[in-house]
């Protein structure tokens, strides 16, 4: 997913109140210049054990502390600078764990190591991730969300595209392993049918290095999910501006429906699915999203599916 930030970087991040994210162009905060990281999590009831639901979780998963691999993705985790994780996911694993009956623990991990990780059981769960055709041969999905793909730009460098060509021949920061890697990929392509220069896509380990180069002017924009720009858009001050530029939601993976991604094959996803349509039923789901300040990133009942996406991430 990214470029390993230095732990200088990391603390100058920090100090400038930036949160990280990846994702959703309708999750923009109310609060402008209210820091996510600084904002108290939503107190929600915990949902009530439900005896059939717990009954169904895969006996080894029943047995021990399931390790949820999450990284930095505000508002859906983000990572203090004392290591504490906060944010929708850590809330929604809350509620999955009372509801289900399962103790799950939350351990910091690359986007591109949560695959490998899922495959070799090093951990057992991890959110949000955009759920492909490609990826559903590696890992099963309890689809939950949807986002769509922003453009952040620095305002006092004065580059403001209006299109997603706007970016060709310009350095763009992306989360290594997202999807937003295929997204510039098609774009690439658009720009060489019209005789333009190549984009360069500079990765990043988290999504916080890019936002520092793009401070920096190290790069000229961030393509990233709206709920991830937008956040450390109004976190910044007046240091960035997140674009919505139509042109490119036809690209791939630029939209996409987010799932809490499980082992292949283990029966544990299914359940989860099932878990959340009965937090949607219950209005825990609804609040969940609301107290985030992410309404228009929820999903429907029947939406809510074990592998439920068609969708390519190359197509």
């Amino acid at each position: 997913m990214r470029h390993r930030s230095s732990a200088a970087a990391c603390a100058l991040f920090a100090s400038l109140a930036l949160t990280l994210t990846a994702c959703s162009v309708d999750d923009t905060p109310n609060d402008k210049g209210k820091s996510k990281e600084a904002a108290p999590t939503p107190t929600l009831a915990l949902e009530p054990k439900d005896d059939a639901l717990a009954a169904q979780v895969p006996a080894e998963f029943k047995k021990k502390t399931l390790v949820m691999g999450v990284s930095e993705y505000a508002p859906y985790v983000t990572i203090g600078s004392d290591g504490k994780i906060t944010g929708l996911v850590p809330d929604l694993a809350r509620q999955l764990a009372s509801q289900l009956d399962i103790k799950i623990k939350l351990v910091r991990t690359p986007f591109d190591a949560v695959i490998p990780g899922l495959k070799s059981g090093r951990i057992d769960l991890s959110a949000p991730s955009g759920d492909f055709i490609e990826r559903q041969k590696q890992v099963d999905f309890a689809d939950f969300a949807q986002s769509q793909v922003t453009v952040m730009v620095n305002k006092e460098s004065g580059f403001r595209p209006e299109s997603g060509i706007g970016l060709c021949g310009h350095k763009v920061g992306i989360e290594k392993g997202a999807g937003t890697e295929n997204v510039l990929e098609g774009l690439t392509k658009r720009c060489a049918a019209k005789g333009k220069k190549a984009v360069s896509p500079q990765a990043y380990a988290e999504l916080a290095a890019a936002s520092l180069a793009l401070r920096s002017k190290r790069i000229d924009a961030v393509v990233a999910p709206s709920a991830s720009n937008t956040t450390v858009s109004e976190n910044a001050g007046d240091t960035f501006e997140t674009l919505e530029l139509k042109d490119m939601l036809t690209l791939p993976a630029a939209t996409a429906i987010y799932g809490i991604q499980a082992k292949k094959g283990t029966g544990l996803a299914p359940v989860i699915v099932k878990g959340l349509r009965e937090m949607q039923e219950s209005g825990t789901y609804a609040k969940l999203f609301g107290g985030w300040e992410m309404p228009l990133s929820t999903i429907t009942r029947s939406q809510m599916l074990f592998n439920g996406s068609k969708q390519s991430q190359s197509k």
